[in-house]
């Protein structure tokens, strides 16, 4: 059984063996979770690892999405600085994280994401989560470009479960709601 560490607190700095800098790789095509949501116009998403290219913030645009990228490899400390100011603290109707917790070797980090996932979100937004399975092995090895765990989707829905009262797994995307309470707020 998996316990949910409490000593995880919302934007406290990581410590990854292996960056996520290379794993950014759709600069021209949109990253397919941002297709698979019905999006909803006036609402704030945060996008949390979502790299160093904008295509998904400016399909967003056009649906009357703001969205703010967050990743702390692959734009500058002042960018970041300036989306933490509009997503930390509940200002987010939704989350997005792409391919994201399975380029992250470390469990505590993959916690320490999804903590600061639930400090984005209002308290009815919603977190969507897809992931690359790599070879589906669930045996994770060291990438040119990275780190890939190689586990499939469900294999992360314990993680996730830990942080999110309600969990569903659907069209190979993770829908979460209700954080669970881990007096971050």
């Amino acid at each position: 059984m998996m316990i949910c560490p409490s000593n995880i607190r919302p934007w406290a700095p990581v410590d990854q063996k292996y960056d996520s800098r290379k794993t950014s790789i759709n600069k021209t095509k949109i990253p397919v979770i941002f297709k698979k949501i019905i999006w909803e116009s006036n609402t704030i998403n945060a996008d949390l690892g979502g790299g160093r290219y904008d295509n998904a913030s400016e399909y967003l645009l056009e649906r009357g999405v703001t969205n703010y990228i967050y990743d702390p490899f692959n734009r500058t400390p002042q960018h970041n600085e300036f989306v933490l100011n509009k997503i930390k603290g509940g200002q987010c109707d939704t989350v997005t994280l792409s391919n994201v917790l399975c380029v992250i070797k470390e469990l505590e980090n993959r916690y320490q994401l999804l903590a600061n996932a639930i400090d984005c979100l209002k308290p009815v937004g919603t977190a969507y989560i897809t992931i690359y399975a790599g070879n589906g092995t669930g045996v994770g090895r060291p990438t040119t470009g990275g780190y890939q765990l190689n586990k499939k989707i469900k294999e992360f829905l314990p993680e996730i479960e830990l942080w999110f009262n309600d969990v569903k797994l659907k069209n190979n995307m993770i829908t979460v709601k209700s954080p669970k309470n881990n007096g971050f707020r």
